[in-house]
């Protein structure tokens, strides 16, 4: 899935990613930055947007990042992941960001950095490892 129209539809298509409202701001061969509005519905007991949820956004933006280097023949499942919450994320403090880079692609196996941020502020950085196989 080479083509950036190609990755921006199959983004698009997927239920999570819309009932999320997660938009994708950019991504290549290397990188994705994807943003996600934060709603009342998103917040826990603490009054703190959900950490699983950040995690999950974090995870989309990282496997985004493998996306565009996939062959026509070849899918990816995430095998690990590990996060650290810097700080919460709060509703008043406005969208989220997710930036992920590459690290390593190999054949079989892809791992990625992502940093998620609001206002300018990180509040979870994590380190997301990928298989890669044919289909």
């Amino acid at each position: 899935m080479s083509s950036p129209s190609g990755v921006r539809e199959f983004f698009a298509s997927v239920p999570f990613n819309r009932f999320l409202d997660f938009e994708l701001v950019a991504c290549d061969e290397r990188s994705c930055v994807v943003t996600m509005p934060v709603r009342e519905e998103f917040r826990q007991e603490g009054g703190v947007v959900q950490g699983g949820l950040v995690a999950a956004f974090a995870d989309t933006a990282s496997a985004y990042a493998f996306v565009s280097s996939l062959g026509q023949d070849e899918t990816m499942t995430g095998v690990e992941f590990k996060v650290n919450f810097l700080e919460p994320a709060r509703l008043e403090n406005g969208a989220l960001e997710a930036v992920a880079q590459v690290v390593r692609r190999g054949r079989r196996l892809g791992v990625s950095e992502v940093r998620v941020s609001q206002s300018g502020r990180t509040v979870l950085t994590g380190l997301f490892t990928y298989l890669f196989k044919k289909r």
